[in-house]
């Protein structure tokens, strides 16, 4: 191997005549800086110019000022990857997921997962092989015990978007929202036991979420004290180490008393009793004695908190006192029965018999205890024993069709559709699709002879809607052309086709419906269907009616999408009331269980529907007349993964990631006033960038590495880091720069390498 660069750099130095006074300042900084980056390493490249896709906006590539172009190449090298890596990623995915040791079900937006067709409201080790159902000795008797999860009905944890959570921050998230006591864990007694028949020397030990519990006392009907430490068992000498500190047991007395050591703090225990020794709480739980030292050992609970007293409400073990996430849920200690307990809709919990259990004293959502559950987060139970999972989505990022629905003016009709009396200048509505057969005319829907001629559903990408003439009756009438992409007609060399009439009359009985469907992959027929509704003010609403394949997953009538436009007796004159300005009645979202109108207009950020539809900025498309929608290949829906520990989940979220839009900032040498004030990404050697020089202390009469070599290393700078890329010609700063650029195909190490080769091809990194 090579010898380190620095070592021949001090002996290169020696060479220099002599530095400014403030160059060799700043070299002796540099090689102070140098040995506090020893915990630099390139192999962690893009850090710390880019850390988990997120660039730094002090970085700064400089080149000197009379550099090769091969450098120039280098820099753009290097300046093209780190845009490259500058990306937000999220979890992404299309279809169902399957889970081993869980259960899985994929819950429509707005719902809460424990409704009907989705999750069980009580789920036992049948769905999560973490539960236990075994036999517990209790008092010389053995009694069936198992565990149960309740995700309760009178308080809810349900999928959300921004429009069903009330939640403008969600944007166009899929999130999970959790409201208080809505998740419960109880260890259920499933033969008669009197449980107050418990005591010092009859410990009721189970295992409750995961964790040994020996209850020496029932107190009352809510409340119990419990050894509730780990449980360690002990040999003379012997040591564990409990919250960062190392417990020993130094001796076993023969009337069961023990001597511990907490890091150097010794004292002694007597049997049965809990004592805190230098912030460890330990309990003597039992001992072995014999008249060999070595031979003694002892079982001890240890932790933070080995035995307490907890009612019910109290915080749970570990959890802070006074704003706990988890709480305890007991009842009913004293009856001699079974237990039985289901959260119904009407109350939290309807038990019989004794109950020991937890829930959450959280709020899960944006603004409330704890931030809503995003895609790929989990919410935990303690001691992570149980996990309830927003995993993934059902249809992926990529499976989305664009539909514009705008207010354009002058459109040329009688000439597009080449039929004589039709308007050559005319406000109109155009609905346009991303897909070429995103939207279907329904054959028999419309109105006129025209209509009359199509015996077929007509698939197309665009539609026009405009009013058909003068006169009280004919303005809520107007005329559908659409662009024929399947030919239908001999006229093929049109533009645009005329379909017929829409009628949106409110004094009439034929107002048109179900004229237009979407009809992109598995969303298409009735998912969402084009409604012209009432209209009000001598104005048109076009209603995207929204439903779901079954009424199971979306009601008709809970998710619709109302359109306004305005116009007068002859024309369309606005999306809204007036055109190129936003209002927040000219997008309304029809929909909830309360199926209330929402106004979205002045939105200033994207929205979800139920369906799963994005809206995109109401507020500045409506300012541009327009409505922007993306439509997805099918209903969206969470898939909700409820798991313990050891299960595994199959069909799980991918990461997608968006390249961050960055302009690396670029500068020469002589640009540089204050080269602490950046992180520097310094290219070419100091021959030809002086400035790895000023930051470096290297100088091109000290240069020494040989042709086909060039140097690549990190450095603290001041309270920046610099990273110098520079080989002996322009081709081996090149090569170098290249290699960085690509650091997933090289090996880099430590804070130094260099990198050799004769070409571009044959690089290799020591």
């Amino acid at each position: 191997m090579q010898e380190s660069f620095v070592l021949r750099v001090k002996r290169g130095i020696k060479k220099v005549a002599a530095l400014s006074a403030g160059a060799a300042m700043l070299g002796a900084t540099l090689t102070g800086a140098y040995a506090q980056a020893s915990s630099l390493d390139l192999a962690n490249y893009p850090a710390p110019f880019v850390v988990g896709g997120k660039y730094d906006s002090s970085n700064v590539l400089v080149v000197g000022s009379n550099a090769a172009a091969s450098d120039t190449l280098g820099l753009t090298d290097i300046a093209t990857n780190l845009q490259f890596e500058s990306k937000e990623c999220r979890p992404s995915s299309g279809g169902t997921v399957s889970v081993a040791g869980g259960s899985s079900e994929d819950v429509p937006i707005g719902k809460n997962i424990a409704s009907t067709n989705e999750h069980d409201s009580e789920l036992d080790d049948g769905d999560i092989s973490t539960l236990i159902d075994t036999t517990i000795n209790f008092v010389s008797s053995d009694y069936d015990v198992s565990e149960v999860v309740e995700l309760g009905l009178s308080k809810n944890v349900s999928v959300h978007s921004s429009l069903t959570g009330s939640d403008d921050d969600y944007e166009d998230r899929v999130v999970m929202e959790a409201d208080i006591d809505s998740i419960k864990y109880y260890y259920k007694f499933d033969e008669t036991i009197q449980l107050n028949s418990s005591s010092s020397t009859n410990t009721l030990d189970i295992d409750f979420l995961g964790k040994p519990i020996k209850i020496k006392a029932i107190d009352s009907a809510t409340k119990f004290t419990a050894l509730v430490g780990d449980e360690f068992f002990l040999g003379i000498d012997e040591s564990v180490t409990v919250s960062g500190k190392q417990v020993t047991l130094k001796d076993v007395g023969s009337g069961g008393a023990i001597v511990v050591d907490v890091d150097g703090v010794s004292e002694t225990i007597s049997n049965g009793v809990t004592k805190t020794i230098n912030g460890i709480e330990i309990n003597n739980d039992q001992q072995f004695y014999t008249d060999t030292k070595s031979e003694r050992s002892a079982t001890l609970f240890v932790g933070t908190d080995a035995s307490e007293a907890y009612s019910d409400g109290d915080a749970y073990i570990g959890e802070d006192d006074s704003d706990p996430k988890w709480v305890w849920d007991i009842g009913n200690l004293h009856t001699k029965l079974s237990t039985t307990v289901h959260n119904t809709a009407t109350a939290e919990i309807n038990a019989t018999g004794p109950f020991i259990g937890v829930e959450n004293d959280w709020r899960y959502r944006d603004g409330a205890d704890a931030d809503a559950i995003e895609v790929g987060q989990c919410l935990d139970l303690p001691n992570n024993y149980v996990s309830i999972c927003l995993d993934s989505l059902s249809v992926s990022d990529d499976a989305y069709m664009r539909l514009t629905i705008s207010y354009e003016e002058n459109v040329d009709l009688a000439s597009d559709a080449r039929v004589v009396g039709f308007p050559t200048s005319v406000n109109a509505i155009k609905i346009e699709s991303s897909v070429k057969d995103g939207l279907k005319i329904k054959d028999g829907k419309l109105l006129g002879s025209a209509a009359d001629n199509i015996t077929r559903d007509i698939k197309t990408d665009k539609v026009y809607l405009a009013l058909r003439g003068t006169g009280e009756f004919i303005q809520y009438q107007a005329l559908v052309f659409y662009r024929d992409v399947e030919q239908v007609y001999a006229n093929s060399a049109s533009k645009l086709q005329y379909a017929g009439n829409i009628s949106f009359d409110p004094a009439s009985a034929y107002n048109t419906t179900s004229w237009m469907e979407i009809n992109y992959k598995d969303t298409k027929d009735t998912n969402i269907v084009f409604d012209v509704g009432t209209a009000i003010a001598k104005g048109m609403n076009l209603t995207l009616n929204i439903v779901g394949d079954t009424d199971s997953e979306l009601p008709n009538t809970q998710d619709d999408l109302i359109i306004q436009f305005k116009n007068s007796s002859t024309t369309i004159t606005a999306l809204g009331d007036t055109k190129s300005s936003e209002e927040a009645g000219e997008l309304q979202w029809l929909g909830g269980a309360k199926l209330s109108i929402n106004n979205l207009g002045t939105k200033d950020e994207d929205h979800r529907t139920m369906y799963g539809i994005i809206v995109r900025d109401p507020k500045s498309n409506g300012a541009s007349d327009e409505v922007v929608l993306d439509i997805p290949a099918d209903q969206v829906q969470a898939n909700v993964v409820v798991k313990g520990s050891s299960a595994t989940v199959s069909g799980s979220s991918n990461e997608v990631c968006t390249v961050a839009s960055i302009t690396p900032r670029t500068l020469l040498d002589t640009e540089v006033t204050n080269p602490q004030s950046f992180n520097l990404i310094l290219v070419g050697g100091p021959c030809a960038n002086p400035l790895v020089e000023t930051v470096f202390g290297v100088s091109c009469s000290g240069w020494e590495l040989s042709e086909g070599e060039a140097l690549v290393r990190l450095a603290n700078n001041g309270n920046k880091v610099a990273m110098v890329v520079a080989g002996t010609t322009a081709l081996d700063t090149r090569r170098a720069a290249k290699a960085v650029s690509q650091s997933d195909r090289y090996t880099f190490s430590g804070a130094e390498a260099i990198v050799k080769g004769t070409t571009l091809n044959d690089i290799s990194v020591e």
